[in-house]
């Protein structure tokens, strides 16, 4: 196996370990809000104020399935951070929306995440973040192709 085959297995072992133990300290850390950071992606794609979408509009914007955000749109509506609405444009495709209460929620854990944030990239130039966002930009297209 070439050398830089080599080096990019390794550069994605680190990016699935970093991965999951960023999704643990990030569910740790918003759990008190009633968010986990997949629900909050979910959120997140609700956030413009009045916005409202289908489950399948939701997973197509995240790129998940239909059925998992499925079971976190029914997760957030049972902790009032979300709840249905009828939709004009189709009977049986509901609406998501936030609640009050998600509105702000999602407003404290954003806060939250970005102190966090803060506190990481501390001795982190800009330059080598973008270059670590443009990499792995480029290898997931790549990887999206196949």
């Amino acid at each position: 196996m070439k050398a830089s085959a080599d080096a990019v297995l390794r550069l994605v072992d680190a990016v699935g370990s970093a991965a999951d133990r960023f999704a643990q300290i990030e569910d740790r850390m918003l759990a008190d809000t009633g968010f986990s950071g997949a629900r909050l992606r979910v959120a997140g794609a609700l956030e413009a104020p009045q916005a409202a979408r289908t489950v399948p509009q939701i997973a197509r914007a995240l790129g998940l399935s239909r059925q998992a955000v499925q079971r976190l749109a029914d997760d957030l509506v049972q902790r009032g951070l979300t709840e249905w609405r009828d939709n004009p444009e189709h009977l049986r495709a509901r609406l998501l929306q936030l609640t009050p209460a998600g509105r702000t929620a999602y407003g404290q854990a954003l806060q939250r995440k970005a102190l966090w944030a803060q506190e990481l990239s501390e001795g982190l130039t800009p330059a080598w973040l973008a270059v670590a966002t443009e990499l792995l930009g480029l290898m997931t297209r790549r990887a999206g192709r196949k």
